[in-house]
């Protein structure tokens, strides 16, 4: 089985590439932008790298034609940046690839989405059927959303769609989150919000991977959307103490109320788009809204539908996480 894999130079892309590829009968394509880094996919055995973008949907064909299986994991995974970046890398290429799936035959198109859909509402154990959230001011969670409903919009006619939407997703070859944290954890840089009370949804990369491979496997898949997390329940301050405690240094002792914390928030985030700002200020109302109040989500309907079984548990992965931290900071 031919197997396409979108953004497949990225986090998530490049750790599902390697996983596909172990698996006996399945041929891994993998498409990067021509400008793409594609050091995560060096080494990697089984895995034909193809230059494309899925913004331009005339680059798709050559990547498409012949797939039987697409993962489209290409997007605009950021908190900051300019709508048209973000409709274009979230909305205009889902379009993209799905039209180009329903025109060459593809059989089922696994779309990865985020949990970012639904709006940070709050709560525990959270499931597929929660309502989105609107939140009209943030480019990240409107086009997300946007994307995943076109998704789930397209199923049926011969393609099947399979939505996932992973929660905060961490491990090897993280330069998203991981990258920013731990440097700043090493210089003393962090806070807590709340003293950390909050529950958080972390998603170790293999565990998703896992959830990743039964999504586009299992009959039952078809046209449902899934939600993807380790399992229990696990605090930001438990989340940090973790990384700390592998990286030998002390847990940070700051810590203010989201009272006062959201508002300040709201006005950098005003000032940072009102100046035009590339980059985002030190805090901004979606990095906020993550982390103040708990965000939790149920992952039932995998394990019962799908058999998933997320085996590394959230202290294993940040173990495995900060080992592959101090191998990649090592490289020159």
């Amino acid at each position: 089985m031919k197997v396409l894999v979108t953004g497949a130079n990225g986090f998530i892309g490049s750790n599902l590439c390697a996983c596909l590829a172990h698996k006996p009968g399945i041929e891994v394509r993998g498409l990067v932008r021509p400008a793409g880094d594609r050091g995560f996919l060096s080494g990697l055995d089984g895995v034909a790298v193809l230059t494309g973008d899925v913004t331009q949907p005339e680059t798709l064909g050559p990547a498409v034609k012949g797939a039987e299986l697409v993962y489209h994991v290409a997007g605009y995974s950021t908190d900051w940046g300019p709508w048209e970046t973000f409709r274009a890398g979230n909305v205009t290429g889902v379009r993209n690839v799905l039209e180009a799936a329903r025109r060459w035959n593809v059989r089922r198109v696994v779309h990865i989405s985020s949990v970012s859909v639904y709006g940070f509402p709050g709560g525990a154990d959270l499931d597929e059927e929660t309502a989105f959230t609107p939140r009209p001011d943030d480019r990240y969670i409107t086009t997300k959303a946007e994307g995943d409903r076109l998704a789930m919009s397209c199923h049926g006619n011969g393609l099947e769609v399979v939505v996932v939407r992973p929660a905060g997703v961490y491990g090897a070859n993280d330069r998203t989150t991981t990258m920013q944290l731990v440097p700043a954890l090493l210089k003393g840089q962090f806070g807590f919000v709340d003293d950390g009370v909050h529950l958080m949804a972390p998603a170790y990369i293999d565990n998703l991977t896992q959830l990743l491979a039964l999504a586009g496997e299992v009959t039952e898949a078809a046209g449902e959307a899934f939600n993807a997390a380790d399992d229990g329940r696990t605090t930001w301050r438990q989340y940090i103490g973790w990384m700390c405690e592998d990286l030998c240094i002390p847990v940070p002792r700051l810590s203010l109320p989201s009272a006062i914390v959201w508002p300040a928030a709201v006005a950098t985030d005003a000032f940072g788009k009102a100046l035009g700002m590339k980059h985002s200020p030190p805090i901004n109302k979606y990095r906020v809204r993550a982390v103040m109040r708990d965000s939790h989500y149920s992952t039932e309907k995998a394990k019962r539908l799908l058999g998933y079984n997320p085996a590394i548990s959230t202290r294993e992965g940040i173990r495995r996480t900060i080992a592959w931290y101090h191998d990649y900071a090592a490289k020159p």
